[in-house]
């Protein structure tokens, strides 16, 4: 092979590398881990689009529970689930959500800085210290553990 050929080829390759990178990084998404452990964890019962299943399963959109000031308590919701009754909310009537003891305390912050910039909420970006000092100390967590 010639060297103006090997020249060819390798440069080809580099510029077929960097139209990949390139193009890889306009399609940037910042949460997507969190939309496939949503999917994979949450979907099933609060939906894909986040609409939830009407009285039974509340929806995401707007959700109290996902703005700045409580982002970081739904981490023990995802944790812990809710029973039915919540021994938060005694007067809730909702469908019990299952805990998800298996997701580590970084998926858990994937998920809700997913679903707190998705679905109409602003939540910002999930402090992890913050979320680990919550985690370690979720209201009624013994009462809450299925």
């Amino acid at each position: 092979m010639s060297k103006s050929l090997q020249l060819s080829v390798v440069l080809m390759a580099l510029i077929i590398g960097a139209f990949t990178i390139f193009h890889s990084s306009c399609d940037f998404n910042p949460h997507r881990h969190g939309e496939w452990l949503f999917e994979m964890h949450c979907a099933n019962c609060h939906m894909e689009d986040g609409t939830g299943l009407g009285e039974l399963i509340p929806d995401l959109w707007e959700s109290p529970y996902l703005q700045k000031t409580t982002i970081h308590e739904a981490a023990c919701l995802i944790r812990h689930g809710i029973k039915t009754p919540d021994p938060l909310d005694p007067d809730l009537e909702i469908y019990p959500m299952p805990p998800n003891y298996e997701l580590t305390e970084s998926e858990i912050a994937n998920i809700l800085n997913y679903i707190g910039n998705n679905f109409g909420n602003e939540a910002g970006y999930i402090n992890p210290t913050k979320l680990k000092e919550v985690l370690s100390d979720c209201p009624n967590a013994e009462d809450r553990q299925w």
